[in-house]
């Protein structure tokens, strides 16, 4: 573990441990260690503690770090909107979090850093997104697809949906489920920009979408189009 990622980890464990019964260790997954610090008190520490840290430290940090709180703050710090415009630059380094997460907490989070630096500099983001949706690891396969959008309302401009697409239909047949929560959650958002090229899609594939790719995929759908793709799929 990096020095850095040391002295974060005592600097965190002046802050007072979670006294809820809310435990993100028994539903985030995952082999990373847990201190038990809620939200709230990673954001003061944030605040306070690590505001001024540089790029490279977080890299050390996330890289060394067998702990999730200490590595959500390197997600956080990159999060934060001041420096979305910096992330293309930040792109290589960002890039090699991915192999190391084992987790939907932060896969999501970053997702939405992948996302925010794909509207900026697609050219440079998509080939890498298309690597790994064909990759043997589920996580990375995950990636890919939130990536692609992540939430639509954040997007000033998306990819054209063949490109979209291209990257969702070779996961539609794989087993793990959070591959399968992040199809659905991608054709959800896809769904918002192409709403009708979308329930074609849906139509046309609603046979082959697991039961957690459907729900996710047409919660936002008219009860009348959701019920189209029920008979559909019991019909198959």
């Amino acid at each position: 573990m990096s020095s850095f990622a040391v002295e974060m980890e005592k600097k965190l464990a002046h802050y007072p441990a979670r006294t809820s019964k809310h435990h993100p260790e028994t539903y985030v997954g995952g082999r990373l260690r847990f201190l038990g610090i809620s939200s709230p008190y990673l954001r003061a520490a944030m605040r306070d503690d690590f505001s001024s840290t540089g790029a490279k430290d977080w890299d050390q940090v996330w890289h060394s770090s067998d702990c999730f709180e200490v590595m959500s703050l390197a997600l956080a710090w990159f999060g934060d909107r001041r420096r979305r415009e910096l992330l293309p630059k930040h792109w290589q380094m960002l890039k090699s979090w991915a192999p190391r997460i084992d987790n939907w907490a932060h896969a999501d989070a970053l997702s939405g850093l992948y996302a925010h630096t794909l509207e900026q500099a697609p050219r440079k983001v998509y080939p890498t997104l298309q690597a790994w949706s064909r990759s043997k690891n589920p996580w990375l396969r995950r990636l890919a697809v939130v990536s692609l959008l992540y939430y639509s309302a954040q997007r000033k401009t998306v990819l054209p949906l063949p490109k979209i697409l291209a990257l969702i239909e070779p996961q539609l047949s794989h087993e793990h489920l959070y591959v399968q929560k992040g199809v659905g959650w991608a054709l959800r958002e896809a769904g918002n920009v192409y709403p009708d090229e979308v329930y074609v899609f849906l139509e046309t594939h609603a046979h082959a979408l697991s039961p957690a790719a459907f729900s996710a995929a047409t919660e936002k759908l008219s009860l009348r189009r959701k019920e189209r793709l029920k008979k559909i799929r019991r019909a198959r």
